[in-house]
């Protein structure tokens, strides 16, 4: 039986609100917490399980069983943050669930071509331990509204802005291509070599390829033992026979 979808709430914001709430919070505190993006991982599952996220065959053809990958950041935007995000009023994300804003600790730079799960992976095992608050471009941007106007100065920018304000950036890589390809990843790795910060590369967690790992070296030094012990039972067989 498919599972049902979960009722959204009504709107937060009226989209005037929306606007005044992104003019009125400084754009680097457009942040998001570590639990907000547990919480995005669970809540985008759910969508996927309720048919919201669906694969699409021309761009993103992700398979609904995958936990793994997942649908690109692509996908996830247009039919899950877009969507959510259009119901509260076209506030960001972000600011949908923080209206205050939170001050920014970590700045996340991405190309929007890694599965969303492979993402939220990364950026969680690879989390540093001082920092709070992250701002991310497809969660602290309000994507119903005019992005446009707000990039168009790129120093005075929203990236710039959380750049500036962050102590350390962090990158994710995917599987696919460079970041750098993405042109405001590379202007991003240029800000924040400019102004000294901190790189972090993102990486998975490896606990189940060490638990992998630890299972045959333990199964392999069990049957070195067992052998070891039935070569010696054997030569103290053979000694005492009687010739």
């Amino acid at each position: 039986m498919a599972e049902m979808a979960r009722p959204r709430s009504s709107p937060r914001f009226t989209t005037p609100e929306a606007v005044a709430l992104h003019e009125n919070v400084s754009p680097d505190r457009w942040c998001v917490t570590r639990s907000d993006l547990i919480y995005l991982r669970q809540d985008v599952w759910r969508a996927i399980k309720c048919g919201e996220v669906r694969p699409l065959a021309d761009s993103d053809a992700f398979e609904l069983s995958d936990e793994k990958y997942g649908p690109n950041i692509h996908t996830v935007n247009k039919q899950y943050i877009m969507p959510v995000t259009d119901e509260a009023g076209k506030v960001s994300w972000a600011l949908m669930r923080h209206p205050d804003g939170l001050d920014c600790h970590l700045f996340i730079s991405h190309a929007w071509l890694e599965g969303v799960f492979e993402f939220l992976s990364k950026v969680l095992h690879s989390w540093p331990s001082r920092s709070q608050h992250a701002w991310c471009c497809m969660l602290a941007n309000p994507q119903n509204l005019n992005i446009g106007s707000y990039l168009q100065s790129p120093s005075r920018s929203p990236f710039a802005q959380a750049l500036q304000a962050s102590t350390c950036v962090l990158v994710v890589p995917n599987r696919h291509c460079s970041i750098y390809t993405r042109l405001w990843c590379g202007y991003e790795a240029y800000c924040a070599h400019q102004e000294g910060k901190t790189i972090l590369v993102a990486r998975a967690s490896n606990a189940q390829q060490l638990t992998y790992a630890l299972f045959w070296v333990s199964i392999s030094g069990l049957l070195g033992m067992t052998c070891g012990e039935c070569s010696r039972q054997n030569k103290i067989h053979t000694k005492i026979q009687p010739t």
